[in-house]
C-alpha cells in the first residue's frame, strides 16, 4: 500500500480486484454506458466497459462506485455524435428503484409488493438487489418484453414506456402502500397540500429519462460504503444491511441475467393502455394554454423554475433558431420579464447558438414584440414543428402533465411553499423532480444527471 493511500481506499481496491467480481461487471456492462464515480464526482460520459483492463484502469484511477445505463446501445461511444438516440438504442431493461428514507422494513415491504405485482402480470424472472443504501432495485430484462407494442418498436418507446410502467404499478399499489405506511406509523408523512401520497414516504421512482443510470450490482455505494448486493426475491425479509458489508459479500446471485421471452408482454400492454387513459384524463382536466389568458406575474419568475425544454433552447441551437427566438420572447413575456431584460437575454442566447442569427433579424423580431401590447404564450408542447421536432423536448414528469412551458412554470411555482426558500432549490436540474429532503435530493441528482 502506498504511503498516501488511505486504508479505505486500499480496501476498495482489494475488493474490486477479485476476478469473479470483474467478470460480473463485464457481463452486465456489455453494450451499456458504464460510468465510474470518483471522490470528486462522475467520470466522463459516454464510456464503456469491454475488457478487464478497462475496469482495472477505472479502479487504478480511484473509482469507488459504478453505474450503468438501463439502455443498451449498438455502440455507447457514439451517443454524443447522434441526434436521434432511437437510432442507436437496441434495447432497455426495466430497473425499478425503491427508495425509503424512513424505514428499511418499509422498503422491504414495498419491494415485495412490486415483485408480487410483476408476478400478477405473468413475470417470473425478476431480479432484485439491495441498492446499497435505503432501498432495492427490481429488474426485468429487456428480452422479456415484446419487440413491438402495437405498431411501435419497444426500443423507441423509451423512456415513456419505462416511466409509464412504473406509474401503472404505482397506481395499482397505491391503496396497499397507504396501508403499509399507516401500519408503520408514518401517516402524517404522507400528507401533502393536495392529497395523501404514500410515495413521499417510500418512493417507487418514476423519473426515467434519456440515458438513465442505475448502480451496478456488486458496486460499492459511495455514501454508505455497502455493496449493492443481488439477492433472491424470497430472501428480502431476511436481508439486513450488514449482509452487504464488503468483507461478507460473495458473488453467487446475478442481476438481470434470466428471462423468458415475452413474459412481460401483458405488463407492457396494460401500461400502454393506462398511459392512454391518463393522457385522455389530463386533456379533459387541463385548460389548453392556447385557449386561456396568461396573467403575467408582477415579478419575473426565476429561471430555476423553467422547464427542461426551455433550458435546452437557452443552451443554444444548431437548428430551429428562428423558432427558438419566437418561443423564448413569448415565454419570457408570459413569466414576467420586461422587454429590456428579454432583449439582453436574447442577445446572450444568440451568441450561444451554433451559428448566430443575423443581427438585423433579431432586432426586427424584438422591435415587433415591443410594439405588441398583447402577451401571447409560446406554442404548446404538441404543436407541430416546435419542441419535439427541434429535438429539445425532454418530457419530464411535469412536462408530460401540462400543455405549455408557461403552464409548467406556473404549476412549479404554485406547488412551492412560498415561505420556504431553501425548498426552492430541491428540484433536480435534469428531470425536474422535486424533493423535500436534502439528502434524498442530493442522492437523486447524483444518479440522474444526463
Amino acid at each position: 500500500m502506498g504511503e498516501r493511500e488511505k486504508p479505505r481506499d486500499w480496501k476498495i481496491r482489494q475488493y474490486y480486484e477479485q476476478d469473479e467480481l470483474v467478470q460480473r461487471f463485464l457481463e452486465l456492462g456489455q453494450y451499456r454506458e458504464v460510468v465510474p464515480t470518483y471522490e470528486n464526482g462522475y467520470g466522463q460520459r459516454p464510456d464503456t466497459l469491454n475488457f478487464p483492463g478497462d475496469f482495472n484502469q477505472f479502479v487504478e484511477d480511484g473509482a469507488v462506485s459504478f453505474h450503468a445505463s438501463v439502455e443498451r446501445w449498438r455502440n455507447p461511444l457514439l451517443i454524443d455524435s447522434v441526434s436521434n438516440l432511437d437510432d442507436l438504442r437496441e434495447a432497455w431493461d426495466l430497473v425499478i428503484d425503491i427508495d425509503c428514507d424512513y424505514s428499511f422494513e418499509l422498503a422491504k415491504d414495498t419491494a415485495k409488493l412490486v415483485i408480487e405485482e410483476l408476478r400478477q402480470h405473468g413475470i417470473e424472472n425478476i431480479s432484485v438487489k439491495f441498492s446499497g443504501n435505503r432501498g432495492f432495485h427490481i429488474g426485468v430484462r429487456a428480452e422479456a418484453f415484446p419487440e413491438k407494442v402495437g405498431d411501435e418498436d419497444i426500443s423507441e418507446l423509451y423512456p415513456a414506456l419505462g416511466r409509464g410502467i412504473v406509474d401503472y404499478i404505482r397506481d395499482n399499489l397505491e391503496k396497499e402502500m397507504k396501508e403499509k405506511v399507516k401500519d408503520i406509523g408514518l401517516e402524517e408523512e404522507m400528507q401533502t397540500d393536495e392529497e395523501v401520497d404514500p410515495y413521499q414516504v417510500s418512493d417507487i421512482e418514476n423519473d426515467w429519462g434519456q440515458r438513465h443510470l442505475f448502480r451496478m450490482p456488486y458496486s460499492i455505494h459511495d455514501g454508505s460504503w455497502l455493496v449493492s448486493l443481488p439477492l433472491n426475491p424470497e430472501n428480502i425479509d431476511d436481508f439486513e444491511k450488514s449482509d452487504a458489508e464488503i468483507d461478507k459479500v460473495d458473488f453467487e446471485v446475478n442481476f438481470l441475467d434470466s428471462y423468458e421471452e415475452n413474459e412481460a408482454t401483458n405488463l407492457a400492454v396494460q401500461a400502454m393502455d393506462f398511459m392512454e387513459e391518463r393522457k385522455d384524463e389530463r386533456k379533459e382536466e387541463r385548460v389548453s394554454a392556447e385557449d386561456r389568458d396568461f396573467e403575467r406575474p408582477e415579478d419575473a419568475i426565476d429561471e430555476k423554475h423553467f422547464p427542461p425544454s426551455i433550458k435546452n433552447i437557452l443552451e443554444g441551437l444548431e437548428d430551429g433558431r428562428k423558432r427558438g427566438l419566437f418561443i423564448l420572447v413569448n415565454f419570457y413575456r408570459c413569466v414576467g420579464y420586461g422587454m429590456d431584460e428579454i432583449e439582453a437575454k436574447i442577445w446572450d442566447w444568440n451568441e450561444r447558438n451554433n451559428e448566430a442569427l443575423r443581427d438585423s433579424y433579431v432586432k426586427g423580431q424584438l422591435n415587433w414584440h415591443r410594439k405588441r401590447s398583447e402577451v401571447v404564450p409560446p406554442p404548446n408542447y404538441d404543436s407541430n414543428g416546435y419542441y419535439k421536432d427541434m429535438q429539445v423536448y425532454e418530457g419530464d414528469n411535469l412536462e408530460e402533465k401540462v400543455s405549455n412551458p408557461v403552464s409548467y412554470v406556473f404549476r412549479k411555482v404554485k406547488n412551492r411553499s412560498s415561505d420556504d426558500d431553501e425548498e426552492d432549490d430541491l428540484v433536480c436540474p435534469y428531470c425536474g423532480k422535486e424533493y423535500e429532503m436534502e439528502s434524498y435530493y442530493k442522492k437523486h441528482v447524483q444518479e440522474c444527471f444526463e
